[in-house]
């Protein structure tokens, strides 16, 4: 099984658990934080995904380092670490907080543009987005890329919008057999 289904299924658990006791408010941002720290700890993930590193150590390190959880993430990364699944604690928690969009409404959208974008370009992104996918919430994401050269590259669910220059030459290169 994958890597991603499995962390899927841990996350669903946890995120069924959050709901039945009623604390999906306190997990999620639990598993913002465990994602946020993994994300900017290349030391601590290096760690987790270390087979020569004892589970027991992994586990200390878990608890020491997110000791302020709610108990419920604590008992869970006990138990990921207990099915040696430590290393997919990023996976977790990511697919975690995209549960919680999900059950919220909210629809993640990643935008690249060669330049940074204004208001107005960002409300009609959020429309677009509403619109083809009903969603009551946006949450907008930007990021700059020069060598896209212009247009937008727009990611959400699982569609793409690609309308930058750099994929126009790509294709016109394609159809004129240009390698």
């Amino acid at each position: 099984m994958s890597d991603i289904k499995i962390a899927n299924r841990y996350a669903s658990a946890l995120f069924q658990q959050a709901i039945a006791e009623n604390t999906l408010d306190v997990i999620v941002k639990d598993m913002n934080t465990i994602s946020n720290t993994c994300r900017n700890s290349k030391d601590l993930l290096n760690i987790l995904s270390n087979p020569i590193v004892k589970t027991s150590e992994k586990l200390n390190a878990l608890k020491l380092i997110f000791a302020s959880s709610n108990p419920i993430v604590l008992n869970f990364i006990e138990l990921i670490c207990s099915k040696n699944r430590e290393n997919l604690i990023l996976d977790i928690a990511d697919s975690f907080s995209s549960l919680y969009r999900q059950h919220l409404g909210i629809e993640r959208v990643m935008v690249t543009s060669a330049i940074a974008l204004d208001e107005t370009t960002q409300n009609s992104i959020k429309n677009f987005v509403k619109e083809k996918t009903g969603s009551k919430e946006i949450e907008l994401h930007t990021q700059i890329q020069a060598d896209i050269i212009g247009g937008l590259v727009i990611k959400f669910g699982d569609n793409l919008l690609d309308t930058s220059i750099a994929a126009q030459i790509r294709n016109l290169k394609k159809e004129l057999n240009i390698a």
